[in-house]
């Protein structure tokens, strides 16, 4: 019995965190981007063209790469192969309509390298994705709605709510 115990105790030690803190900020972080993440698709003939990852960086204000004066997005674009053809195209911000609350503020959008920092706290970033960085000065709005259209294809609307 007593080296049931014994054993018992050992297992359950060595699965467990020996320093909580080193992983309780990383766990946090995903946490918070999951949460602030909308996903959607752009649909033409039937087919999905393209899938949209938008992630609202509001809750990440402990990041030192995430501006508490602006509202900052993450846009990432994926061009779906279908039927053994790529339709990838080579994304600018020229070739992005984006208004954040009805357009009434000034709204800059950068390309991101696939080595940027701030795409290791967005969740399943990928190498073969798109990325872009979303920002306007701070609006004084508890729901914000997110406008996007990509070329000729059609208009996307997403509401992210503030963490205040």
């Amino acid at each position: 019995m007593k080296y049931i115990f014994l054993v018992s105790v050992l297992l359950l030690s060595a699965c467990s965190y020996k320093h909580d803190s080193l992983y309780v900020g990383s766990k946090k972080v995903t946490e918070q981007s999951v949460a602030n993440t909308k996903k959607t698709q752009i649909v033409k003939n039937s087919k999905t063209r393209i899938f949209i990852t938008v992630t609202y960086l509001d809750s990440f204000k402990n990041q030192k790469i995430v501006n508490t004066d602006q509202e900052q997005f993450v846009v990432g674009f994926h061009f779906v192969a279908f039927g053994g053809k790529e339709i990838e195209k080579d994304l600018s911000p020229k070739d992005l309509k984006i208004n954040i609350a009805d357009s009434t503020h000034l709204v800059n959008i950068r390309k991101l390298k696939s080595n940027s920092q701030i795409l290791k706290i967005i969740p399943a970033s990928n190498p073969w994705s798109q990325y872009f960085l979303v920002q306007t000065p701070r609006i004084n709005k508890n729901i914000l709605k997110f406008t996007l259209q990509v070329d000729s294809y059609k208009k996307t609307i997403l509401k992210f709510e503030k963490n205040y």
